[in-house]
């Protein structure tokens, strides 16, 4: 009886992961507004362009777009710009210069978008709305917020049906009509060789990262209770969560660890028994654990394992060891 008191306080203490610094292996934010001079880039209503015209003096310097897609210029007139390339309009500039100015050189390039719009919302490090300034992938979008940041395991794109429809297995209609989604796991996403990753983002979309965390515990007679996140993959082994923790203690009772789950009511109950030492040797098969799930390792001691049950040490919460 007194094991399964000591059992249930030490769960009980366990649960409150604290969060420590996830490292960022992506790019800091792209500042909006910076120019380029992609000649594949697409001028949209309300952009800013820059001409640069040999001897056109009159048009040499930026312009802005209108809000109908229009450029209003000297000696040319009215040229709707939205939809053309930089390339385009250059050829476009430079043919009705024609008419004033022999063999006119033009350069065009965007020097302000304002014209494609992405919202990146949910777990991620700079959460906005970013300019795509050209194609962008949606791996490739996700860098403009300096990428996940504690995510959970999926994240959602929404598009408006005007744009068409998502291209992807699974893709479909909200509720209202308006939008196309779909719901994609975070690490297909950062799989740069998957269809999901390298789903191409178009203006008004937006990408929202979801922030539930998955994590595995161990408590216990470990050098460093804690848990481990699961951000790219979906389960994890008893060995891996184990080395996580730095390994056993000295008065560790590993033969009478406990894997623990929470079941359809939401409470924790024990779903195997496990011998950890004949898995650290190899004569007992490891077992794959999946979120949420707790390794519980007791102490040789009885009188040491009721104690540390009631230790504050463990209220504190845990760390996140390792996140795989």
């Amino acid at each position: 009886m007194m094991k399964r008191t000591a059992l249930a306080a030490l769960v009980c203490f366990a649960l409150v992961p604290s969060c420590v610094a996830q490292t960022n292996a992506f790019s800091q934010p792209v500042e909006n507004g910076t120019s380029t001079a992609s000649s594949d880039v697409v001028i949209g209503a309300n952009d800013s362009v820059t001409i640069v015209a040999i001897n056109s003096d009159e048009i040499s310097k930026t312009w802005r777009v209108s809000s109908t897609g229009e450029l209003d210029l000297p000696m040319v007139g009215r040229i709707h710009a939205a939809g053309l390339t930089a390339e385009q309009l250059e050829k476009a500039l430079s043919a009705d210069l024609k008419r004033y100015i022999r063999d006119p050189e033009v350069t065009v390039y965007v020097s302000d978008f304002r014209s494609q719009p992405v919202t990146i919302a949910g777990a991620v490090h700079h959460p906005g709305t970013f300019q795509l300034e050209g194609s962008k992938t949606l791996l490739e979008s996700l860098s403009l917020a300096s990428g996940p940041d504690a995510p959970g395991p999926t994240l959602i794109v929404s598009r408006p049906i005007e744009s068409g429809p998502i291209p992807l297995p699974g893709a479909h209609l909200d509720s209202t009509g308006d939008r196309s989604t779909v719901e994609l796991k975070l690490s297909d996403v950062l799989d740069p060789s998957t269809a999901a990753s390298n789903l191409e983002i178009r203006p008004n979309d937006i990408i929202s990262v979801s922030t539930q965390r998955r994590l595995v515990y161990i408590i216990g007679e470990v050098s460093r209770p804690g848990a481990v996140e699961l951000v790219s993959q979906d389960s994890i082994s008893v060995m891996q969560v184990l080395a996580a923790a730095g390994g056993l203690t000295k008065v560790a009772s590993p033969g009478h660890s406990q894997i623990m789950r929470l079941d359809s009511q939401g409470l924790y109950k024990k779903v195997a028994s496990i011998d950890l030492k004949r898995v650290m040797t190899g004569r007992d098969e490891d077992r794959l654990l999946k979120s949420g799930d707790i390794i519980v390792v007791p102490s040789s001691s009885l009188k040491a394992y009721g104690q540390a049950a009631s230790s504050g040490a463990i209220t504190t919460g845990l760390v996140i060891l390792t996140r795989y």
